[in-house]
């Protein structure tokens, strides 16, 4: 009776106290943790060496010196893939822990950070090479195609599309394609590359012996083939072989242009000059056709003479006064004391200075009144 008694009776703690349940485990580090069990002292998120054990299509499998061994599969094997392509066993590379124990023992484990590092690296050796390397199309946009190499987004612009795929960019959505690289810096987080420098290789290298061939000086007729808002494309041709080059604003009148668009639409036929050559493109001039007015200018006006004018341009600096098409002088802000001038007003000057060398006019206003206080 007194053994059934004992074996019925609640066992109490030696210090007297009575014990809390603990609390159920909520995630699988907390379940380790309170079964004792933890593989190597592994913790999601943490670093861990592995030797790589086999390269299966679609996992990696990696020694890490736990009970099971280490996967990298899933999402985490398609984003490395790429480097994981150049592993072979008996390497040995750094991985992220994402699970201490997975499904049946096995340490789930990242390769992104390491394979972004070799990513990266790569992407420069390729640029540097020329190499030609295959990118996945995520999306087509107004500006071009958004892409995936080796996991890194980058993108290629409408200007470095072939003809092939300019033609219907989206249908290239979901598809592989060949490019070269022509930027990729890491810093910014940006990755450019050309699909025309593949497709179109051999017209690239026809234009680039082209190029090769114009000097400065040499005047062509060409097509305008884009406007934007700092200049025109214009598309000339020599030895049978058309080849761009940009026209900046600058460069299209003696006179400020504003808005090239109002100028110019594509298509329209220009006479243009070579003044060099600007990141791999020809400097194309137009107005250099034409006669400089300050040239003319300099003979014709002399000091303190009075001249009237039209306000083009006003600012905290003053407002710039035109005397003829293609000659402008400057009255400073400081010799303007109240007077308030406006774009388009007609308006009567003296001229304080002429720099030749500079072609600037330094302008004065000519009173209406005298002032008051004057004597």
């Amino acid at each position: 009776m007194a053994a059934k008694a004992t074996k019925n009776a609640k066992s109490e703690p030696l210090n007297g106290k009575t014990s809390k349940s603990p609390k159920p485990a909520s995630s699988m580090e907390e379940l380790l943790a309170v079964s004792g069990h933890n593989p190597k002292g592994l913790l999601r998120g943490g670093k861990i060496e592995g030797i790589v054990v086999e390269v299966a299509p679609r996992a990696l499998v990696l020694d890490v010196g736990a009970k099971a061994e280490g996967l990298v599969r899933d999402v985490e094997f398609e984003v490395a893939k790429t480097y994981i392509r150049t592993l072979k066993p008996g390497d040995k590379i750094q991985a992220t822990v994402v699970v201490p124990e997975g499904e049946g023992g096995y340490v789930l484990l990242s390769l992104r950070e390491t394979a972004e590092n070799f990513i990266w690296d790569w992407l420069v050796e390729k640029q540097k090479s020329g190499e030609e390397v295959e990118a996945r199309v995520e999306s087509a946009t107004r500006g071009g195609l958004s892409v995936n190499v080796g996991g890194v987004l980058g993108f290629v612009p409408t200007s470095h599309l072939g003809s092939g795929v300019l033609d219907n960019p989206s249908a290239s959505t979901g598809k592989n394609i060949l490019v070269k690289v022509i930027e990729a810096d890491r810093a910014k987080s940006r990755l450019m590359v050309s699909e025309k420098a593949v497709s179109e290789k051999e017209f690239l290298h026809q234009q680039s012996q082209v190029l090769a061939k114009i000097r400065s000086g040499e005047k062509f007729v060409g097509r305008v083939t884009k406007v934007i808002n700092f200049g025109i494309f214009v598309e000339i041709t020599k030895d049978e072989t058309p080849v761009e080059g940009l026209v900046h604003v600058s460069e299209i009148s003696w006179q400020k242009t504003g808005n090239p668009a109002e100028v110019f639409s594509e298509g329209d036929e220009v006479e243009v000059i070579v003044i060099g050559m600007e990141g791999g493109k020809l400097a194309l001039s137009i107005k250099r056709l034409q006669e400089n007015p300050w040239e003319a200018a300099i003979g014709k006006y002399e000091k303190d003479q009075q001249v009237a004018g039209r306000v083009t341009k006003t600012g905290d600096f003053g407002a710039f006064i035109e005397l003829e098409p293609g000659v402008e002088g400057l009255v400073h802000s400081s010799k303007m004391g109240e007077q308030t001038l406006t774009e388009g007003q007609e308006i009567n000057v003296f001229i304080e200075d002429i720099d030749q060398k500079s072609k600037k006019l330094s302008l004065g206003l000519v009173l209406k009144a005298v002032p008051v206080g004057y004597r």
